[in-house]
């Protein structure tokens, strides 16, 4: 997303920042001086953009396994002796699925 952002910000820098006819020579540095340094200044933004959505995913999975852990959800069902019928439904279709044995094409 960043990238994108970077690449659309230079392209209308480059329209409106882009040499017009009897520009001198300092001019035109002066114009790839500042061109740089904002494209310096977008890298840093996306950089801290990417950081902080990182964070925020871990943050948000974090929360997710603990909310998990604490329904229980993660240490019950039918492996430890419960009788969910989502459970044992899910044991038996995986089951025909790995034999090869209930005729329906593998997913």
């Amino acid at each position: 997303m960043g990238f994108i952002l970077g690449l659309v910000i230079g392209a209308v820098g480059a329209l409106v920042y882009g040499p017009k006819v009897g520009m001198g020579g300092d001019e035109l540095r002066q114009r790839a001086d500042d061109l740089k340094q904002r494209a310096d200044d977008l890298q840093r933004i996306a950089q801290k953009m990417a950081g902080d959505v990182q964070s925020k995913g871990r943050e948000v999975i974090s929360d997710a396994k603990r909310e998990w852990d604490k329904s229980g959800a993660g240490t019950g069902g039918a492996a430890s002796g419960g009788t969910s019928a989502g459970g044992a439904a899910g044991a038996g279709s995986t089951g025909a699925r790995s034999s090869g044995g209930s005729g329906s094409p593998k997913v």
